[in-house]
């Protein structure tokens, strides 16, 4: 058990916040080597890239409100205290994902960035800095397993999310290490497609894999109060099959699109 944090002399440093702020240096490291690989500019590359952050913030958050809403003592909303907890912690990934497009979507049309070459080239670093997020997940115990005594269980003994003194499955650890399996396989795509010039689909690419590893991780969890459980299934199995029909329509329209001619 490793508790919320760690201490350096008299700051107490969260482990969420730190493994954060690690995501985020190595995925601006890879963005950079995947910039200047494909020609890009850099300065844009961080201008995108504050413009998804904090798009991906207030989503993530916007929907964990919605899925939690039942969670929420309103009774307590004007105590700084609560309300500062319930603003810090709490976020849904896909929340993020829909807020960081918003966010690509108003960079684009504002500073006139051709926001699509540079998702195309750089979606990598999402993968990246998600799986650092999950290894937070995994020290302070949310978004926390089911009960599981096999290989690699973990059991909390002072966390303040996860059930305390019950062996659990490493869902978390799990995810990041498949998050990083999805971010090498997108390079990879990225770098072949480079050599032959044509453009990558790796963002429809990432948007399948992310979906499937989901889909299939939210059976081994067992927050089921924090996800929302709608028709047995939770709100990110749900938004993970749309996201793969979504992704199939946009292939056959586009398929039909290159195959028709003209009457």
């Amino acid at each position: 058990e490793t508790g919320t944090g760690f201490q350096i002399g008299p700051v107490m440093i969260p482990w969420y916040g730190f493994f954060i702020v690690l995501g985020i240096a190595a995925a601006m490291l890879l963005g950079y080597i995947l910039v200047k690989r494909n020609g890009l500019d850099f300065d844009r590359f961080i201008q995108i890239a504050c413009f998804v952050g904090l798009g991906a913030m207030v989503g993530a958050k916007i929907l964990y409100l919605i899925v939690a809403w039942e969670q929420i003592d309103f009774s307590r909303i004007t105590d700084p205290e609560y309300l500062n907890m319930l603003m810090g912690s709490g976020f849904v990934f896909y929340g993020g994902l829909i807020g960081g497009l918003i966010g690509l979507a108003l960079c684009g049309k504002i500073l006139h960035i051709p926001v699509a070459e540079y998702a195309r080239l750089t979606i990598p670093v999402i993968p990246v800095a998600h799986a650092f997020g999950r290894i937070g997940c995994a020290f302070v115990g949310c978004c926390y397993g089911v009960p599981y005594s096999g290989w690699g269980a973990v059991t909390y003994t002072d966390s303040l999310f996860a059930p305390n003194g019950i062996s659990l499955f490493p869902v978390q650890a799990a995810e990041a290490v498949l998050e990083l399996v999805i971010a090498a396989v997108l390079c990879a795509v990225i770098f072949r497609a480079g050599r032959s010039d044509k453009k990558p689909r790796s963002i429809e690419l990432y948007l399948v894999l992310y979906a499937v590893v989901r889909f299939a991780l939210e059976f081994f969890r067992y927050d089921d109060a924090e996800r929302g459980i709608l028709a047995g299934m939770s709100t990110s199995q749900w938004i993970s099959l749309g996201v793969c029909v979504g992704v199939a329509v946009y292939y056959v329209a586009g398929y039909h699109k290159k195959t028709s001619f003209p009457r």
